[in-house]
């Protein structure tokens, strides 16, 4: 183990000094998670699928795809910045937040979850909606460009890294959750960021955490499905595939101090794709951007599909 991977393990959970308790929530924070949203779920392949959406139907649609065992609320900080010229709506992918289990998790019926909220929430009423995914989510993103990108005005990627197929993962992460909390506290104080990181917005990951815990018998679980990732159907992803074979326009984000998409890979991806393709560091950002920060990542994304780019 290297020493930098060493003390990035070492970086204590962002709630630990709360002891389980809500720290001060910032008035921009109060401002946005006081947004009237609109819930919902679909059934897709005999699961159900939960959704959150915010605005008004009928304006231009964009959706929102979390990471790996995280849920809708990740983007709560984020969203509501949208919803003056946007419809903006965030899922549940299956197997994770409020969304039913499945005995096997495929990425092509994630993206097919991925449509069908979409045509659920009206995202389809004003033309082609914008994807956006972060970390797992992007990797549901690209595989819902090359399967029904004609629908989409792009695909924007937030911090998931491609490589050539030769240094992907050949395995599934290791399996996580399953135990029962007497109270809330406990595991809301131990609730870490993966990869590890530090976060200065504190309220953000406290919210997030608060979302990410479901009352069961004798006290307080995660939601995801405990066995998701050893249920997941894995398969390496061939760069020039996607790129060759995406329907629709895509860009990527980085935290510009991102542990994942390094300068490495961040170039492979950018000689990959091609000039025409946006590539945007966002400053003073980790891997979780859309935590770090939140504000600054909506005005990118919104000044990208304003721009003209995902016209085509």
């Amino acid at each position: 183990m290297s020493k930098a991977t060493q003390a990035l393990r070492e970086i204590p959970p962002p709630l630990k000094s709360f002891g389980g308790q809500k720290p001060p929530y910032p008035a921009w924070l109060e401002r946005l998670l006081a947004v009237p949203s609109e819930a919902g779920s679909i059934e897709v392949e005999g699961a159900d699928i939960a959704w959150k959406a915010w605005g008004e139907r009928g304006k231009p649609g964009v959706m929102l795809v979390h990471g790996g065992v995280a849920h809708k609320q990740w983007w709560d900080a984020l969203a509501p910045a949208f919803i003056e010229n946007r419809r903006v709506t965030a899922i549940d992918l299956s197997g994770m937040g409020d969304s039913g289990h499945r005995d096997v998790y495929r990425m092509p019926l994630y993206a097919q979850e991925v449509r069908a909220v979409a045509e659920a929430a009206g995202l389809f009423d004003n033309g082609k909606p914008f994807l956006v995914g972060h970390s797992f989510g992007g990797f549901v993103a690209m595989v819902a460009a090359m399967e029904f990108g004609e629908a989409l005005a792009g695909a924007i990627i937030l911090d998931s890294p491609v490589r050539p197929p030769e240094e992907q993962r050949s395995s599934s992460p290791p399996q996580r959750g399953g135990k029962v909390y007497a109270d809330m506290e406990t595991p809301i104080a131990r609730f870490r960021l993966l990869p590890p990181q530090p976060c200065d917005e504190v309220a953000v990951v406290d919210h997030i955490a608060r979302n990410s815990l479901k009352p069961v018998e004798g006290g307080f679980s995660w939601k995801f499905d405990v066995n998701l990732w050893g249920k997941l159907e894995y398969q390496r992803r061939d760069p020039e595939t996607l790129r060759d074979t995406a329907k629709c326009p895509l860009a990527f984000f980085r935290g510009a101090d991102t542990t994942l998409v390094t300068d490495e890979i961040w170039s492979f991806m950018a000689e990959t794709f091609g000039p025409s393709t946006p590539m945007i560091s966002i400053p003073e950002a980790q891997h979780h951007l859309i935590l770090d920060q939140p504000l600054a990542v909506a005005s990118a994304l919104e000044t990208l599909m304003q721009s003209g780019w995902g016209q085509r």
